[in-house]
C-alpha cells in the first residue's frame, strides 16, 4: 500500500476503538488526548478505560459500531472482528487500523513526540514499532529547546514576508534566512535583524 503521512485535526471527530486491553487503552488515550470523540466497545474493559473521557460500551463489537466513524481502531486481536470491521471500513472508505493481523490495515499510527508546536512522527510502515520509537527518540533529541520560540517567530514572519515581497520564491529565501539565523543563535529574531535580511535580499533581487 502507498501510505502518505498527513496531520488531521481530530477535535470532536468520532472514532471507534474496539477492544478492552492495554493496546486499546493506549489508542483510546492517544486519540481522546487529541480531542477525538472516542467510543470504546469491548466485552471486557480494563479498569483504566473506565476513567478515560470516552463512551464505553461493554459488549461485543459489531459492524454497525463502525458505520458513522471517521476512524476505526481494531485492538481486539480477533480475526472475526477484523473481518467484520475491515469490511465495513472498506465499503464506506473509513481508515482502518488493526493491531492484530494487520492484513486489512489502511491506517498506521506513527511513533510520536510532541512538544508545543513541534511534532516528530516516525513510521516503519508497520514493520517494527520498536524501530519507529527508536528513531523518534533520537530525532526528538535533536530538536532545540528554543524551537517553540523560533516557531512562534516564524509564524509571525509569514504575513510579514507577503508584505515585503510579492514573489513566492523570494519570500521563501527570506524566511529561510530568518530561520537559519534563529537556529544558529538559538533565539528569536530581532526587528533590526529581520529588516537587515529583507534589505539585503531586496538589493540582491535588483542586481
Amino acid at each position: 500500500m502507498a501510505y502518505f503521512p498527513v496531520l488531521i485535526d481530530w477535535t470532536d471527530v468520532p472514532v471507534l476503538v474496539a477492544g478492552g486491553g492495554q493496546i486499546a487503552l493506549h489508542k483510546a488515550e492517544l486519540l481522546s488526548g487529541y480531542g477525538a470523540k472516542v467510543t470504546v466497545v469491548a466485552r471486557e474493559a480494563c479498569d483504566e478505560l473506565h476513567s478515560l473521557p470516552v463512551t464505553l460500551l461493554e459488549r461485543d463489537v459489531t459492524g454497525e459500531d463502525a458505520e458513522d466513524k471517521a476512524l476505526v481502531v481494531d485492538a481486539t486481536g480477533s480475526a472475526e472482528a477484523e473481518a467484520v470491521l475491515s469490511a465495513v471500513c472498506k465499503a464506506r472508505g473509513i481508515p482502518y487500523n488493526c493491531t492484530g493481523h494487520g492484513s486489512a490495515c489502511t491506517a498506521i499510527f506513527p511513533a510520536v513526540h510532541r512538544s508545543g508546536r513541534t511534532m516528530v512522527a516516525v513510521s516503519s510502515i508497520g514493520a517494527s514499532p520498536a524501530a519507529s520509537a527508536w528513531l523518534r527518540d533520537r530525532l526528538a533529541g535533536q530538536v532545540p529547546e528554543e524551537m517553540d520560540e523560533i516557531l512562534d517567530a516564524m509564524a509571525d514572519l509569514r504575513p510579514v514576508s507577503r508584505k515585503l515581497f510579492s514573489e513566492q520564491p523570494v519570500r521563501r529565501i527570506f524566511l529561510h534566512r530568518c530561520l537559519d539565523l534563529m537556529l544558529r543563535e538559538k533565539r528569536s529574531i530581532t526587528e533590526e535583524e529581520r529588516e537587515e535580511i529583507a534589505r539585503t535580499l531586496a538589493e540582491e533581487q535588483e542586481i
